[in-house]
């Protein structure tokens, strides 16, 4: 049987709903596939391994949009065509996304992922410590220390949340519903995301809520701070106890700057930056970047 075959195979199983079989003839097919076959088959395996029910919508859409180009990729609330896919020739990054899906409810994060190497590799050549504010599993941060092999690294890497979800004061108007929806109510506790970085000597695991917690552990110089604590309130208390002590050359990742769902995290980090001058840079993926100034 060719590699077309177990493909459109593995498609029709999942235009039925039978994604765990699909996904065992797209791994099938990727043992055996040309190079230049693999980023479709990987991308496809991707959206059969998704825990959401949004794997088979997207598989859909993947479908409709290799009609009109080629070299398509599509993941939550972000499809590309016609785009290097660099990610997806990495045998290093392919293997640990696919290792570590399973801790994020959404699928193919791979762009996502791409934005948080570059800055944490960037972020190596600045002084002070890497900080992660909202953790959920750890899957981004343990993806990006076995990949770098942060644990061979002279630096700490802090990474904070309430491990209980978002406090009610904090929590923005409708994103109860919405973080439900997003996460399917998952539970997951400290002890586990603490756990899955006892590799890493120079990785904190802090339960705790921000700002508070900031006030009691927290680096004095920064060289990476990753946001993700879907709510504005902590974000904007955050930034003002930490900003002044991320380094020149220092980046800040916000993971839910562009998202629809966290439009009142926009508003108050963007009117935030412009009260100082600053404005932070939208990309496709819904994360939002800022480079400190040298």
């Amino acid at each position: 049987m060719t590699i077309a075959n177990l493909v459109n195979m593995a498609d029709g199983l999942m235009r039925v709903g039978q994604s765990d079989v699909a996904a065992q003839l797209y791994g099938v097919a990727l043992k055996s596939a040309r190079a230049d076959l693999r980023p479709a088959i990987r991308v496809r395996q991707g959206l059969a391994q998704s825990t959401s029910r949004r794997g088979f919508a997207l598989h859909s859409a993947l479908l409709k949009l290799e009609e009109i180009g080629g070299n398509v990729f599509i993941g939550e609330g972000l499809a590309t065509w016609e785009k290097s896919l660099p990610f997806l020739e990495d045998a290093r990054f392919v293997e640990l996304a696919q290792k570590h899906a399973d801790l994020l409810p959404v699928p193919n994060w791979h762009w996502n992922l791409q934005t948080i190497l570059w800055a944490v590799r960037q972020a190596e050549a600045v002084k002070g410590d890497f900080v992660e504010l909202g953790v959920f599993k750890g899957h981004t941060t343990i993806f990006a220390a076995e990949y770098l092999e942060f644990a061979s690294w002279d630096r700490r890497w802090r990474l904070y949340d309430t491990f209980e979800g978002i406090p009610a004061d904090q929590m923005d108007a409708d994103w109860e519903h919405r973080n439900a929806r997003a996460y399917n109510s998952e539970t997951y506790s400290f002890e586990e995301v603490r756990d899955r970085f006892a590799a890493f000597p120079n990785i904190e695991v802090i339960q705790g809520r921000v700002p508070e917690i900031l006030a009691e552990v927290s680096p004095a110089k920064i060289a990476f701070l990753h946001v993700d604590l879907n709510n504005s309130t902590a974000e904007i208390q955050a930034l003002e106890m930490l900003f002044d002590r991320v380094s020149p050359g220092g980046i800040i990742v916000f993971d839910d700057y562009g998202w629809t769902a966290a439009r009142a995290q926009h508003d108050a980090e963007a009117r935030w930056f412009a009260e100082r001058g600053l404005q932070v840079l939208a990309l496709p993926t819904g994360q939002g970047l800022f480079v400190k100034g040298r």
